[in-house]
C-alpha cells in the first residue's frame, strides 16, 4: 500500500464547520497542521456518518486520554501545503502503535487512487470534532417524523408521501 500524498501529524486545529441557511448549507472540515492547511468539503450525510463512526470506534477502544500519543512527525507534509477539495471518500481508523486516530481523505480529482490526505489526531481532538459535528448536523432543518425527509423552511410546504397516500411503501 502506497503512502498518502500528504500527512498532517502535528494538528493544531481540527473541526467541522458549515455555511449558509438550513436547506442550503455547505459543510467542510478545517484542519491545520504545523505550517500546512486543509479544507475538505463534505456532504452533510458524510459528516454525520463520519461522526457516528468516530463515536462508535472511540466507545469500542476507550482510549486513555492521559496516555501519551506518538504522532509520526517525520511524515508531516512539507511546509506551507495548502489543500482544498471536495471529497467523495473518507476512511477512519485507529493506530495502536501511536495511540492515535487516523482519517484518510480521498480527492476524486487526484490522478492516483491512493489517499490524498491522512490526518493523525488524538482522542481529545476526536471527541471535540464529534461533538461539534453532531451539533452542526442536528442544527439543520427538522426531519419529518413520518417520511424521515427534511422539511422545508415553511412546514406547510412539506408534501409527505406517507401523509397524502401516494407512497408505495408499506408503513409498519
Amino acid at each position: 500500500m502506497a503512502e498518502p500524498d500528504f500527512q498532517f501529524t502535528e494538528i493544531s486545529k481540527f473541526f467541522p464547520e458549515t455555511f449558509g441557511e438550513p436547506g442550503m448549507r455547505t459543510f467542510r472540515i478545517n484542519v491545520d497542521s504545523a505550517s500546512s492547511n486543509g479544507l475538505i468539503w463534505v456532504e452533510k450525510e458524510q459528516l454525520s456518518e463520519l461522526c457516528k463512526s468516530m463515536n462508535q470506534l472511540i466507545e469500542e477502544i476507550k482510549p486513555d486520554q492521559n496516555s501519551y500519543t506518538f504522532p509520526p512527525v517525520e511524515k508531516e507534509a512539507p511546509g506551507l501545503s495548502k489543500l482544498e477539495f471536495k471529497t467523495n471518500r473518507i476512511a477512519f481508523g485507529y493506530d495502536e502503535n501511536s495511540k492515535m486516530f487516523i482519517i484518510d481523505v480521498y480527492d476524486p480529482q487526484s490522478i492516483s487512487d491512493e489517499t490524498t490526505l491522512r490526518i493523525w489526531i488524538d482522542s481529545i481532538q476526536l471527541e471535540s470534532f464529534i461533538s461539534k459535528g453532531l451539533e452542526i448536523v442536528s442544527a439543520g432543518r427538522p426531519i419529518c417524523e413520518i417520511c424521515k425527509k427534511p422539511t422545508p423552511t415553511n412546514p406547510n410546504e412539506h408534501c409527505c408521501d406517507y401523509r397524502n397516500g401516494h407512497s408505495k411503501e408499506l408503513i409498519i
